[in-house]
């Protein structure tokens, strides 16, 4: 029996590192998993996933399993993601699909298989110590995915490989071209791997999502119109089509109860602290010092965590834009992953006239004040 699996996806970096594991003397096999992602609304794939991982295996010459896990990626990724956007949220499929499709369900395929440990070609690295196993960013911090990974707890990880945590995506790269791998030339895609156009998706399962209604600002008064809030996400500042003497606007909260886009002044609210829900947090009770990353492009920041009841209180050292629902908050220290959650998405409010726009546990007050979300 196999020692080790490799996801392949079809792409390069999955195939390097298959590669890298054959060459390294180890007994492997590669695994795909068939999401069905071909039937979802505008998926970005020209060559067929199955197809190239077998063609990876069989230059290799290691056996190849394919796993069909496409009704559970359905129900535990597109579903949700559709969902999110409908109830004004910004949803991050990947960092659900990791947690539950791919290092859930997949790692338990795996392991059915009688094959104890699963790699995969994230940009990623692990580290071990008394206290256990650890995720940490990649040495290429430009493709570097422990942002994406947070959710997986330490039980999972210590059953994971990442041959790629060491190397660079130029490195990888040649490292394809090198050994004549069959995707080595393949485009990288940036997109949601299962939907080209997230709006199109969304309007199959919502189609309210894209019914137009109004973009007012924080007392209710109406300043335009909007092309339904799947089209829309906290912090957006370009496409809301209005202006005036307050401009230029960004979008603050998406009402899905009133099918309303509420903006203010860009740059005149800012956010000082947030409770993360469904937090996953590995350094104990009590306030600790960490670097806060509120979404995959941007800089970690120095924040405070603190573990509560609702999950993680994280109050952040100098104020942020708002944050939009939906999306993730990763703590770090230095380059090690420590905890995680989800930013919450707000309780609709039916009668906002005549009063600031608010949400549970959010004041709003002019630039440069202190704000709460």
């Amino acid at each position: 029996m196999p020692e080790i699996a490799i996801a392949l996806s079809g792409g390069v970096d999955s195939s390097v590192a298959a590669a890298l594991l054959v060459e390294a003397g180890r007994d492997v096999i590669g695994v795909t998993m068939r999401l069905g992602v071909a039937e979802t609304a505008g998926a970005p794939h020209v060559h067929d996933e199955v197809t190239l991982a077998a063609e990876v295996c069989a230059s290799l010459g290691i056996p190849h399993v394919v796993i069909d896990l496409a009704d559970d990626f359905r129900a535990q990724v597109v579903e949700p993601f559709c969902d999110a956007y409908a109830s004004g949220m910004t949803p991050n499929p990947c960092v659900r699909c990791n947690e539950r499709v791919k290092f859930g369900l997949l790692a338990a395929r795996v392991r059915e298989l009688g094959v104890p440990a699963l790699a995969t070609g994230h940009y990623a690295r692990l580290a071990r110590d008394a206290s256990g196993v650890w995720l940490e960013r990649a040495a290429d911090a430009g493709k570097d995915q422990s942002y994406f990974l947070y959710r997986v707890g330490p039980g999972t990880l210590g059953t994971l490989e990442f041959p790629l945590g060491d190397l660079t995506k130029a490195e990888v790269r040649r490292m394809a071209a090198g050994r004549g791998l069959p995707t080595a030339s393949r485009r990288e895609s940036q997109e949601v791997c299962f939907t080209r156009d997230h709006v199109r998706l969304v309007a199959t399962r919502h189609p309210e999502a894209l019914v137009g209604g109004p973009i007012t600002d924080g007392a209710g008064a109406v300043l335009g119109t909007h092309r339904g809030i799947a089209r829309y996400t906290v912090g957006q500042r370009k496409g809301l089509g209005i202006g005036g003497p307050d401009g230029p606007y960004e979008v603050l909260r998406l009402d899905a109860a009133r099918n309303a886009v509420v903006v203010g002044p860009a740059g005149g609210t800012r956010v000082a602290s947030v409770t993360l829900v469904e937090g996953v947090w590995r350094l104990g009770e009590g306030e600790h010092d960490v670097l806060a990353q509120v979404r995959y492009r941007t800089r970690p920041a120095p924040a405070t965590v603190r573990p509560v009841a609702a999950g993680l209180e994280v109050v952040f050292a100098h104020e942020r834009d708002p944050l939009a629902p939906g999306q993730s908050v990763v703590m770090y220290r230095g380059d090690r992953v420590v905890g995680g959650g989800i930013v919450p998405g707000t309780r609709p409010r039916p009668d906002l006239s005549g009063t600031a726009e608010t949400a549970p546990g959010r004041d709003v007050r002019p630039a440069r004040a202190r704000t709460r979300l």
